[in-house]
């Protein structure tokens, strides 16, 4: 069976002659690439966010956020599904405002030792 589907606007993937029940609809990745100079571990490390919605999904199945970690795709991953992106976004918020928290003092440390 060729391929009937007619794909999301942001989906990314050549699905060709996919069969149907396989075709899994990917966006383009959102990065997060750190200096990998300063990383503690051989190369730099990254996030990779991608959506992934299959064309015929399974039932309660209304796709989900992918997150992956290591330095390429296909290493360790988290999928989210609405609610739980929610959450990460949650978490995400507080912990940035605790890195923007850190970098300040930092300033204000730097500051000091100058005088």
């Amino acid at each position: 069976m060729t391929n009937p589907s007619t794909c999301p606007a942001w989906c990314v993937v050549d699905h060709g002659n996919d069969i149907l029940a396989d075709i899994f609809h990917r966006s383009s990745l959102a990065w997060l690439v750190p200096d990998g100079s300063r990383s503690g571990d051989e190369g730099p490390w990254r996030l990779a966010a991608h959506l992934v919605v299959a064309e015929v999904p399974e039932p309660g199945d209304d796709g989900q956020i992918v997150i992956e970690t290591g330095n390429e795709t296909l290493g360790p991953y988290i999928e989210l599904d609405a609610e739980r992106a929610d959450e990460f976004i949650r978490q995400t918020k507080v912990f940035l405002a605790r890195i923007e928290q850190m970098r300040d003092q930092l300033t204000a440390t730097k500051k000091e030792v100058r005088r």
